[in-house]
């Protein structure tokens, strides 16, 4: 499939066992295969762009905001069937508050009273927050398990929008909550009660987080460049790029990623970063999706 393209800007990929979704900067959707062959015709289910996802067992949750209106919404969609279509700006806008738009052919939907952020798929369900108000979980038929109050870290302002949180993660029954100040706060996956609080100290504003089991955390900074973390407690390894990276995963033993102009990989003592003409967006299998919509081969391969 190298080479192949997709008719609308790519913004990342949604990645589960079940299904991978690909997402769209307009609100795009488009489930596709580990080959990235199209499942069906590109939808725009809502006409806002769509802020999270995550692949659940039987369905794609996403979270879809709209800055102008100030409106948000969370929806199920199947992972089976037909996807569809919804309603345009000007339906958002006309439709009156007691007969709410939502996302089409959802399984259940959701108006939000606050922005969310950080959506996380974890072993119990689904983990999110929302800015100043707090932190969720919920299972796979929407209920809510429990809620925590939103983390605060008073000192930290180094950045703007510092106590804004980025990315979720989940280890040994726990959930971490990470800003983008470069700090993060672990929960009990159980009942969301407060363990403990860590500072990572960083150059630059936190852009995401990914987890590995066995390869611990890899963290993304806004103005590129990464760290790595094998224990929250210990000092950063630092990782020199050419740019931002934009998503990476462990595989064969070591953090792969790509990110603008570049894919790289991680030797222990050093990077192997190889040049790409693009920006690429999401990493699926031994393939990079690019933010011109093509379908491309990953190019830091392991030496």
């Amino acid at each position: 499939m190298q080479g192949a393209r997709f008719d609308f800007q790519p913004m990342r990929v949604d990645q589960g066992e079940a299904a991978k979704v690909l997402v769209g900067c307009s609100g795009e959707l488009l489930r596709i295969d580990v080959d990235g062959k199209s499942l069906h015709e590109p939808v725009t289910p809502f006409p806002t762009s769509i802020s999270g996802g995550v692949v659940m067992r039987e369905y794609w949750l996403g979270t879809w905001v709209d800055q102008e209106l100030r409106q948000a919404r969370m929806a199920a969609l199947p992972l089976e069937g037909k996807w569809e279509d919804g309603g345009g700006r000007q339906q958002l806008r006309e439709v009156p508050d007691t007969d709410v738009l939502m996302p089409a052919a959802s399984i259940w939907a959701r108006r939000l009273d606050a922005e969310p952020m950080a959506l996380t798929r974890v072993s119990d369900g689904a983990v999110f927050a929302t800015l100043n108000r707090g932190v969720y979980l919920i299972d796979d038929g929407a209920e809510e398990l429990w809620r925590s109050p939103y983390p605060e870290w008073p000192g930290l302002s180094k950045f703007q929008n510092s106590d804004t949180l980025v990315s979720c993660t989940e280890h040994d029954g726990r959930i971490g909550l990470w800003s983008r100040s470069g700090s993060v706060t672990l929960l009990n996956g159980e009942d969301g009660s407060f363990v403990s609080s860590h500072v990572v100290g960083l150059t630059s504003p936190m852009a995401g987080v990914e987890y590995s089991e066995e390869g611990g955390w890899f963290v993304m900074l806004e103005s590129g460049g990464a760290v790595i973390l094998e224990d929250i407690s210990q000092s950063p390894r630092m990782l020199n790029t050419p740019g931002p990276v934009f998503d990476a995963n462990y595989s064969d033993g070591r953090w792969r990623w790509t990110g603008w102009r570049h894919d790289g990989s991680d030797l222990g003592e050093g990077c192997n970063i190889a040049a790409r003409r693009d920006v690429g967006v999401a990493i699926v299998g031994d393939n990079v999706v690019t933010n011109d919509g093509r379908w491309d081969i990953f190019r830091a391969a392991s030496l």
